[in-house]
């Protein structure tokens, strides 16, 4: 049997995408396809900061992967009204 590895692929307008490391993600890719721009935000704190929501732009996109292959830990994609964001993702 091959060892396979699974995509997600999803297009999200007006909504988000809340991802952690149940769902076994190892790498997502967030493109903007629209004027509005949509926001990634992490959910680690880094000593006592925590992470802040961190704007795509049309036409930008931002690939978040681990070399490990654990899963990536919390995550929160969000298309707000009028921004659409395609998202693809693999599935360790």
């Amino acid at each position: 049997m091959a060892i396979g590895q699974g995509i997600f692929t999803r297009s999200i307008t007006n909504d988000s995408l809340t991802l952690d490391s149940s769902d076994g993600v190892t790498q997502v890719s967030i493109l903007c396809t629209s004027s509005t721009a949509g926001t990634v935000t992490g959910g680690a704190v880094l000593g006592s900061t925590s992470s802040a929501a961190m704007n795509i732009a049309e036409n930008t996109s931002v690939t978040i992967g681990t070399s490990s292959g654990y899963p990536i830990g919390d995550l929160t994609i969000t298309a707000p009204s009028g921004c659409t964001l395609e998202i693809t993702a693999s599935l360790g």
